[in-house]
């Protein structure tokens, strides 16, 4: 729901009005942005029905890619990645910020890992869709714990590790499947907004 203002952004970032302004347009063709005129720029707000269909195509897409990249991970990939793992845990309870990004790090390597670049782009799109909403959410809702050796994630590891494809697939969809928490939050707040 914020205001972005060109001219703010280009200072902030220290650049020219022409990159910022080329990056907008981008952001708006992807739908991360709404622009209701020349000069009225909005970060959109999700419903709860479109946040459902990404996660519906981030569950059929990722797990794909998932159970793709245990027949095509190289050594160095899966190295890689658990060491994003190793300090997703270490952040998750004690920064939030560091913690998303580790874990859309994660969530993009193995994505790479995948050789899939037409996912891998329709994926990234999703992800800026709902980055936003993601920030609001860790923002205001109290840590859960996310920090066990029952993260979803190690199962995935362990998936790409022995080259099973569907232990690593069924692993990442039940990762993104935690993400009903983040619809049954959204829903709380549409309902308020309704009263």
């Amino acid at each position: 729901g914020d205001r972005l203002r060109i001219s703010t952004l280009a200072e902030e970032f220290g650049v020219s009005i022409t990159p910022v302004r080329e990056a907008i347009f981008r952001l708006v063709s992807d739908h991360a942005l709404d622009m209701k005129a020349a000069t009225s720029i909005y970060v959109p707000e999700l419903s709860v029905s479109q946040l459902r269909e990404i996660q519906l195509i981030r569950h059929l897409l990722e797990g794909e890619a998932a159970g793709t990249a245990a027949q095509r991970i190289t050594a160095p990939e899966l190295a890689k990645l658990e060491g994003i793992q190793d300090g997703f845990q270490k952040a998750v309870s004690v920064d939030y910020r560091q913690a998303a990004l580790l874990n859309r790090e994660f969530h993009f390597g193995l994505i790479n890992a995948a050789r899939m670049p037409v996912v891998s782009k329709t994926l990234e799109n999703m992800w800026v869709i709902m980055g936003p909403l993601l920030s609001r959410f860790h923002a205001e809702v109290p840590k859960l714990e996310l920090a066990s050796a029952q993260h979803k994630h190690f199962e995935v590891l362990e998936g790409l590790r022995t080259r099973d494809s569907g232990k690593a697939k069924a692993a990442l969809q039940a990762d993104i499947a935690w993400g009903e928490l983040l619809i049954e939050w959204l829903e709380k707040k549409e309902n308020l907004a309704e009263v």
